[in-house]
């Protein structure tokens, strides 16, 4: 399939396509004359990239996971399960320090109401 019809199943741009063959998420496809021509298996890799970076992952995060998809044609569980706990811990950890920074906001809003009362 041409770049037009793997944007279309995929929902990524041709541009984002590019990008991710040359960052190596996905191999180089074959040609035929000027034109890429893309498998089912680059299609499955799109998705996969982009329902990651849907949730949160960037390319660089998922560089290492999809190279191997792309070389063993199969999904290291193992690997992925690792990449998703780390990215929990770091959301977990932004939001506790997102709701401290608003716990220190609202005693900030407090004093300053009883200071100009």
């Amino acid at each position: 399939m041409y770049i037009g019809k793997l944007a279309k199943l995929s929902g990524a741009t041709p541009k984002a396509i590019r990008l991710y063959e040359a960052m190596g998420l996905i191999p180089v496809p074959n040609r035929q004359g000027q034109y890429r021509v893309y498998s089912f298996k680059d299609a499955s890799l799109v998705h996969m990239i982009r329902r990651a970076q849907a949730v949160g992952f960037s390319l660089a995060e998922l560089k290492p996971l999809v190279e191997l998809k792309a070389k063993t044609n199969q999904l290291s569980i193992e690997e992925a399960n690792h990449l998703i706990a780390r990215k929990r811990e770091k959301l977990r950890n932004d939001m506790n320090k997102i709701m401290s920074q608003d716990q220190q906001l609202l005693e900030l809003h407090e004093e300053l109401n009883r200071i100009s009362a």
